[in-house]
């Protein structure tokens, strides 16, 4: 039913493009990055599994609050300025403190719980602007943008690292936290739905009991499905990046394993979008779990530092796809109930509890098994993750919504 119509705010859509590309420029490389300055310090593979672990347990422990309190509070926009503060403060003090397990863990813990509360912040504000019937082509475009930015962290890591050094790098991060807290000046307050922001509806006023969503059995396949994911997913960048340079590659070719993915992800997330609409969110999503065991298995095959990284691209699939779908589906889950950003908390945490255990078990096995047992063991685990989604996970999109696909043209009425 068509319940308020209005046109999209350009300005607010910018600033929420804007704060999409510099907060990926701030956590597109800094990890690879991390593990190749932790190493030329001196530590082990299995610390650095540790390390990279931190930052996940960080996220892992405050994913849940994160989407809870952005379900309830209205100052959305101030609270991811101070988010992204915190996350680059913490960045720039990694090369100026003592390499040191300690001190490194402990900023890497609060950094990632700065971050676990970027992606349902960046999610609401997204619903609040552009209501259910917009939101997937305007998560596609903000995806596109946050790609884009990932690009622009690579490229300028590589120009750094081959001029400055790796330290340059993580200072980079802070300029680019000050710009995505800036961002959110862009977007204004009366531009946003806090209710739609929620999940609710404009016929709705009150949410539902939160219990109702874990009854949920698609939630909770789906709840599955994205751990599998994530814990085979989250520790192959930066065990790509290693590999890499274990291969004999450079650190400028180390850093290309992000830009070769970041290249096929804009294209892939701004198709995402309009393909949610057309073909559902199970189709488009499938494909993300599908390439996700397939990339990961064609490292084990080859021993060119250079093709590791044209393999690489093949995680633009999985991940521009899933940056756009995850919400979409969330938001289909939770439309009229409400807890929309405590179910995107959710998967989050999902997301969370791979970035802790799979780059602990990824150090392990590369410690003592190699790279390709490694690599077999995850793209083992992957498989499950897409066998569970594919036949338990059915498709979220309620009949007759393809027939409400709304016009590309951005400056067209909204239909909520």
């Amino acid at each position: 039913m068509i319940e308020k119509t209005k046109p999209l705010p350009g300005r607010s859509c910018f600033g929420l493009n804007a704060a999409n590309f510099f907060q990926a420029e701030m956590a597109g490389v800094i990890m690879p990055v991390l593990n190749v300055f932790l190493k030329n310090a001196g530590w082990r593979y299995d610390a650095l599994g540790v390390a990279t672990a931190a930052a996940g347990c960080g996220t892992l422990l405050f994913q849940g609050l994160a989407g809870w309190m952005t379900d309830r509070v209205s100052c959305r926009r101030r609270l991811f300025a101070a988010a992204a503060l915190v996350t680059g403060a913490c960045f720039m003090s990694i090369p100026i403190i003592p390499h040191h397990p300690i001190p490194t863990d402990s900023l890497l813990f609060v950094a990632g719980a700065a971050q676990s509360f970027f992606g349902p912040l960046l999610g609401a504000l997204a619903l609040g602007l552009a209501g259910h019937a917009r939101l997937s082509r305007t998560i596609g475009t903000n995806q596109g943008w946050n790609h884009a930015g990932n690009i622009a962290a690579a490229l300028l890591a590589m120009a750094l690292v081959s001029t400055l050094g790796l330290n340059s790098v993580f200072q980079s991060v802070g300029v680019c936290s000050v710009l995505a807290a800036a961002s959110m000046l862009v977007i204004r307050e009366q531009d946003l739905d806090e209710k739609v922001a929620t999940g609710l509806t404009p016929a709705e006023e009150h949410q539902v009991k939160w219990t109702e969503l874990f009854r949920d059995r698609t939630v909770l396949f789906l709840f599955i499905s994205v751990f599998a994911f994530h814990l085979a997913n989250a520790p192959i960048l930066p065990t790509v990046a290693l590999y890499v340079k274990r291969l004999g590659g450079s650190d400028n070719l180390m850093t290309a394993t992000v830009l070769t993915a970041q290249l096929v992800m804009v294209p892939v997330a701004l198709a995402a979008g309009r393909l949610c609409d057309a073909w559902g969110r199970k189709r488009v999503m499938a494909v993300a779990f599908l390439a996700l065991p397939v990339r990961i298995l064609s490292y084990s095959f080859v021993s060119s530092p250079a093709a590791v990284v044209w393999l690489q691209g093949l995680d633009g699939i999985g991940a521009g796809i899933y940056g756009v779908a995850i919400v979409a589906m969330a938001a289909d889950l939770t439309r009229g109930k409400g807890h929309f950003n405590t179910l995107m908390g959710l998967f989050a945490t999902a997301l969370a509890i791979g970035g802790v255990a799979g780059p602990l078990l990824s150090g392990a096995l590369v410690q003592h098994f190699g790279f390709r047992i490694t690599f077999y063991a995850f793209a083992l685990l992957a498989s499950i993750g897409a066998a569970v989604f594919l036949t338990l996970v059915p498709e979220t999109r309620a009949e007759g919504d393809s027939d409400r696909v709304w016009s590309a043209d951005p400056s067209a009425d909204q239909v909520y």
